[in-house]
C-alpha cells in the first residue's frame, strides 16, 4: 500500500482548522439560551368573606401536571371553629374528548377542619390537567367559587430558535472535525463549518432579540381561558385585536333590606352596561375578585369581600348594629380592562332599630398636622407632610406603635379609603358620603420612602389621579410550612420574632373579637419582627423617631370587642366588618418631627417581587410600623378617611376628617 504523505503545509493549515473548530465547540457549549417566555403563574392570594369568617385563600403555583395544588386558608382573630370542604374542577371549553368529559366533574376533594386560633390551614388538590379550574369553599351554608387557570410550561418561538441553533451547530461541529481531518482538502470542512456559524448566528440573534418581542395576549388575563389557549398561547387565532378592555359593568343591589343586629346576606349582581349579560370575567385585583366598601349612617366602614355563588353574582354576610341606608361601592376589574370603582345607585337599607348618631373622629388640617389616637387599645399617630391644600399632594403618615410587625393585607401594608368633601357638621355620613364626587382607595407599602428612593405607591378612583406610583408589588414570602397551622417561614431569618401572639380584634362593628393577647391565643403563628436585617424585599428606613406625645379622651372603640353603640356583635370575622363609628378619637396634638427621617418615616417598606418571586402572605409580619399616602384632593372642603392595616391576624381601622383648604389664589 503506498502512502501519500501531504506537505508540511498541509498539516499544519488541518491543526489549525481543527483547534478552531475546538474553539469553537467550546464557545458554544458555554453560551447561555436566553429566551424570555410568559411569566409561568405565581401565588394567587384571595380574600373571602364566607359567612362570619374573612378568610385569605393562597392558591400556591403548581409546578407540574399532574401535580398537587397547595391551598392554605388564613384565618383571622374572631374566626369560629369549623371544616370546610374543598373540591377543584376542571372548567372552560375543549377538544378533546378525553378533557370535554371531565369539564364540570370535580376532580379532587379535600376538607379542612379550622381551629379557634387564627393562621394558616394548609390541603393540598390534586390538578390533572392544564387550563381553567374553579376551587369551591364550602362551609355547610354557602359555597365560595374562585376560578383559577393552571398554566401550562410553554417554550417560546425565540426559545426554541435559540435550542434550535444550538443543536444544529452542535451537530455540525463534529462532522466539520471529521471532514477536516481525513478530507484530502481542507475547503470541504468549510461546509459544516458554515452550519456551525449559522446555528450560532440564529441562537444568538433569537435570544438578543427575544426581550424586545411582545408576548402573546394572555389567557386569564387579557383572553377567557380555554385548555387550548393555555396550552399553547402563541397559536394565531383569528381575529387578531389589540384591544382587550371590555364594558363598565352596572351593580345592583338585589336582596331585601337587612334588619339592624341580626346578620342577613347581601346579594350583588353585576351586568355588562353593553349588553345586559351577567358579568362572569372578574379578576383577582389586589387580592380578591371583589372590594365592597359601605359606610354607615354614623360613619362605620365595612371592607368585605364578597364570595362569587355563579357567573355574575356575588354575596356578602352582613350584621350591621344600626338603622338606616348605608352607601355602597364595589372595586373590581374586568378581564382585559382596568380598575373600576363601581358605586351602587340605591346602597342598601338596614331596618328596625334606632339611628345611631355620628361619631366625631380625630381630624388633621392646616391648624393640626400632628394628632394621636387610639384604635382598639394601640396608639396611632397621624401627621402630615404639609397643610392639606387643594390640587397639591399631601403625604399622610400614620405611625402604628414602635414595632415594625405589621402584615400584609390584600398585598399592601396599608389602605387608605376617602371620600368628600362633604358637608360640616353632617348628620348622615352615608348619604354625604354617598353624594360625594371622590371616593377613592389609596394604597401603601410602607413608609414613605427609602433613602434615596422616591415615594410609596397610592392609586385611587372617582376622581384624582395618584400622585405616586400604584404600590402593587410585594416581595418575596417563605415558604416553610407547620403541618396544620400557621407557618413558621422566618424562623432562620436574623432579627425574626415569633412571640408575637394573637390580640382582641376590635373593629367597632359590633361584631366581636377572640379575646385578648391571654386568652389562649397568644403565641400562635403570627410572625413578628423587633430588629430588622437586611431581607429581599424589604427596604430598610430610618430606626429611630422621636416619640409622640399627647393623650385625650377615649374613643368607641374598646377592648370587648364593641363600638360607640355599645352593642356586642356575634362571633365571626372581626376583620370582616369593619363598620366603624369614627372610633379613633383626637387624643392631643403630638410633638413634630423635623427632618428627613419624619418625612421618610419608619420601619421596612414592602417592595415588589422579582424574578418570578411570590408575594408574601399574612405570616410574613415584618413591615410599619409607619405607613404612608400620598393624594392629592381636587377640591376644597372636609373629607372622610378611614386608614387600615393588618397586626396580629386583625384588622385596625383609623377614621378621621381631613380638612383641605383652598389652593392660594383659588388656583389649583
Amino acid at each position: 500500500m503506498t502512502v501519500v504523505r501531504l506537505p508540511p503545509r498541509v498539516d499544519r493549515c488541518r491543526v489549525l482548522v481543527v483547534a478552531g473548530l475546538c474553539a469553537l465547540f467550546v464557545w458554544v457549549g458555554v453560551a447561555p439560551a436566553c429566551a424570555d417566555a410568559p411569566s409561568s403563574a405565581g401565588d394567587i392570594s384571595v380574600a373571602q368573606t364566607l359567612g362570619e369568617r374573612e378568610l385569605t385563600v393562597v392558591l400556591r403555583r403548581v409546578t407540574s401536571v399532574p401535580g398537587p395544588l397547595q391551598v392554605e386558608i388564613v384565618t383571622h382573630a374572631g374566626s369560629p371553629e369549623g371544616r370546610l370542604a374543598l373540591t377543584v374542577t376542571p372548567t372552560g371549553a375543549t377538544t378533546t374528548g378525553a378533557d370535554a368529559a371531565s369539564v364540570g366533574v370535580p376532580a379532587d376533594r379535600s376538607e379542612l377542619e379550622l381551629a379557634g386560633a387564627p393562621g394558616a390551614y394548609t390541603t393540598a388538590l390534586h390538578m390533572n390537567r392544564v387550563g381553567p379550574w374553579e376551587l369551591s369553599i364550602d362551609d355547610g351554608v354557602r359555597v365560595a367559587r374562585i376560578p383559577f387557570v393552571v398554566p401550562a410550561q410553554v417554550s417560546t418561538p425565540p426559545e426554541r430558535l435559540v435550542y434550535g441553533g444550538f443543536l444544529v451547530a452542535g451537530l455540525s461541529l463534529p462532522i466539520a472535525a471529521v471532514v477536516a481531518l481525513r478530507a484530502r482538502r481542507t475547503g470541504w470542512a468549510l461546509i459544516p463549518a458554515a452550519g456551525v456559524v449559522a446555528g450560532v448566528a440564529v441562537a444568538v440573534t433569537a435570544a438578543l432579540l427575544s426581550a424586545s418581542l411582545p408576548l402573546p395576549p394572555q389567557p386569564g388575563e387579557q383572553l377567557d381561558p380555554s385548555v387550548g389557549n393555555v396550552s399553547d398561547p402563541y397559536a394565531l387565532n383569528k381575529p387578531l385585536t389589540s384591544d382587550f378592555s371590555r364594558p363598565p359593568v352596572i351593580l345592583t343591589v338585589a336582596s331585601a333590606p337587612l334588619t339592624a343586629g341580626s346578620p342577613g346576606e347581601l346579594d350583588l349582581v353585576l351586568t355588562d352596561s353593553a349588553t345586559g349579560g351577567l358579568v362572569d370575567d372578574l379578576l383577582v385585583h389586589d387580592s380578591a375578585l371583589m372590594h365592597l366598601l359601605t359606610v354607615s349612617p354614623s360613619g362605620r366602614l365595612s371592607h368585605l369581600h364578597p364570595i362569587r355563588t355563579g357567573p355574575g353574582r356575588y354575596q356578602v354576610r352582613i350584621a350591621s348594629p344600626e338603622a338606616g341606608r348605608n352607601a355602597l361601592s364595589v372595586e373590581l376589574v374586568r378581564r382585559g380592562g382596568g380598575v373600576q370603582m363601581v358605586r351602587a345607585a340605591t346602597g342598601f337599607l338596614v331596618q328596625g332599630g334606632a339611628p345611631t348618631a355620628a361619631a366625631t373622629p380625630v381630624g388633621l388640617g392646616a391648624d393640626r398636622m400632628v394628632t394621636a389616637a387610639q384604635v382598639g387599645g394601640e396608639p396611632v399617630t397621624l401627621r402630615t407632610t404639609t397643610a392639606p391644600i387643594a390640587g397639591a399632594p399631601v403625604t399622610l403618615t400614620a405611625g402604628f406603635g414602635d414595632a415594625n410587625d405589621l402584615q400584609p393585607w390584600l398585598g399592601m401594608v396599608g389602605h387608605m379609603i376617602t371620600a368628600g368633601p362633604v358637608p360640616e357638621g353632617a348628620s348622615d355620613i352615608a348619604a354625604a358620603v354617598h353624594d360625594s364626587p371622590i371616593w377613592g382607595h389609596a394604597h401603601s407599602m410602607g413608609p414613605a420612602a427609602m433613602p434615596g428612593m422616591p415615594g410609596h405607591g397610592a392609586h385611587e378612583h372617582g376622581g384624582t389621579d395618584a400622585d405616586a406610583q400604584d404600590g402593587h408589588g410585594t416581595d418575596p414570602g417563605t415558604k416553610d410550612h407547620d403541618e396544620h397551622g400557621p407557618r413558621r417561614g422566618t424562623d432562620d431569618q436574623p432579627g425574626m420574632d415569633h412571640g408575637s401572639g394573637v390580640h382582641d380584634h376590635d373593629d367597632g362593628d359590633g361584631r366581636g373579637g377572640a379575646g385578648s393577647a391571654d386568652d389562649g391565643n397568644s403565641h400562635h403563628g403570627v410572625h413578628s419582627r423587633t430588629d430588622v436585617t437586611d431581607q429581599p424585599g424589604r427596604g430598610r428606613v430610618s430606626d429611630a423617631v422621636d416619640g409622640y406625645a399627647g393623650a385625650g379622651r377615649d374613643g368607641g372603640m374598646n377592648a370587648e370587642g364593641r363600638g360607640d353603640s355599645g352593642v356586642p356583635g356575634p362571633p365571626g370575622t372581626d376583620h370582616g366588618m369593619h363598620d366603624h363609628q369614627g372610633s379613633a378619637t383626637e387624643s392631643g396634638a403630638g410633638k413634630e418631627h423635623g427632618g428627613d427621617t419624619a418625612a421618610s418615616g419608619r420601619g421596612e417598606m414592602l417592595m415588589p417581587p422579582v424574578n418570578g418571586d411570590s408575594a408574601p402572605d399574612e405570616t410574613v409580619a415584618a413591615y410599619g410600623p409607619d405607613v404612608s399616602f400620598t393624594y392629592t384632593f381636587p377640591t376644597e372642603g372636609q373629607y372622610r378617611l378611614w386608614i387600615q392595616v393588618e397586626r396580629n391576624y386583625r384588622i385596625l381601622t383609623v377614621p378621621l376628617v381631613l380638612e383641605v383648604g383652598a389652593a392660594p389664589g383659588g388656583q389649583r
